[in-house]
C-alpha cells in the first residue's frame, strides 16, 4: 500500500509518500506525476521520508523523475540506501 500526499506550495508540488513504492503504486505515482505536470508545471519534490520499500519498477521512475528535475528526499537506513545507489544514475539524497 502507497500514500500519496500532493501538497502544492509557491515552492512547487511536493509529493509526500508513505509505505510501500511498488507495483500497481508506482502507477498512481506516475499519474500523479503527470496530471501535475499537465496542470501547470512547477518545481517538484517526491519526499520519500515514510517509505519503507522501493522495487525496481519504483527505482526506475524515481530515476526518471529526477532527469527533468524532480528533487527527491529520503531519509532511513534502507531508503536512503536506495537513493544513495541511484544516485549513480543521478539521484539526489537530501537527508
Amino acid at each position: 500500500m502507497l500514500k500519496i500526499t500532493v501538497s502544492n506550495t509557491s515552492r512547487g508540488t511536493t509529493f509526500v509518500l508513505s509505505g510501500r513504492l511498488t507495483g500497481p503504486w508506482v502507477d498512481e505515482l506516475l499519474t500523479c506525476w503527470l496530471k501535475q505536470e499537465v496542470d501547470g508545471p512547477a518545481p517538484c519534490h517526491v519526499d520519500l521520508r515514510e517509505v519503507t520499500f522501493i522495487d525496481e519498477a519504483g527505482t526506475t521512475l524515481l530515476s526518471q523523475m529526477y532527469r527533468v528535475g524532480v528533487t527527491i528526499q529520503a531519509s532511513g537506513c534502507l531508503t536512503r540506501a536506495i537513493v544513495q545507489n541511484l544516485g549513480k544514475t543521478g539521484v539526489h539524497n537530501h537527508g
